[in-house]
C-alpha cells in the first residue's frame, strides 16, 4: 500500500474561494451589492495575502493575472448574450434583465478567474 500524498495548500484555498464565489454570486442575483463587493474583494486578496506568505512573486505573474481577469469577466457577458439571443422574442431587446445578470456576475467570475490562476499558476519555463 504506497502512503498517501498530502493536500496541497493550493488545494486547500480552492475550496473557500470557490465558496466565496458561489455567495458573491449569490449576493448579485439578490442585489445585495455591499456583500457581493466584500466576498469579491475577498475573493482577490485570498490568494494574494497566501502568495505574499508561501512563495515568491515571479515576474509578470500579476500583469498575467490580471489578463486572466479579463479574458474570464468577458464569459459571463458573452454566455449572457448567448442565451439571450438563442430565446424567442430577444431579439428586440425583450431580455435586459439576462443581459444584466451577466453584466453583474463578471466582475465575480473575473476575480475568480485570476484567483485560481495565482493559486495554481507556475512561472514560465
Amino acid at each position: 500500500m504506497r502512503p498517501r500524498e498530502p493536500l496541497s495548500l493550493n488545494a486547500l484555498l480552492l475550496v473557500p474561494a470557490l465558496a466565496l464565489a458561489a455567495f458573491a454570486c449569490v449576493a448579485v442575483a439578490a442585489r445585495h451589492v455591499a456583500l457581493a463587493t466584500a466576498a469579491t474583494v475577498t475573493l482577490v486578496l485570498l490568494p494574494v495575502v497566501f502568495r505574499l506568505w508561501t512563495r515568491t512573486w515571479y515576474r509578470g505573474l500579476v500583469l498575467r493575472g490580471l489578463g486572466v481577469f479579463v479574458l474570464g469577466m468577458n464569459a459571463p457577458l458573452l454566455l449572457a448574450g448567448a442565451l439571450s439571443h438563442g430565446r424567442v422574442g430577444c431579439s428586440e431587446g425583450g431580455c435586459p434583465k439576462l443581459y444584466l445578470l451577466g453584466v453583474l456576475v463578471s466582475p465575480v467570475v473575473g476575480a475568480l478567474s485570476s484567483v485560481v490562476y495565482w493559486l495554481v499558476g507556475r512561472p514560465p519555463v
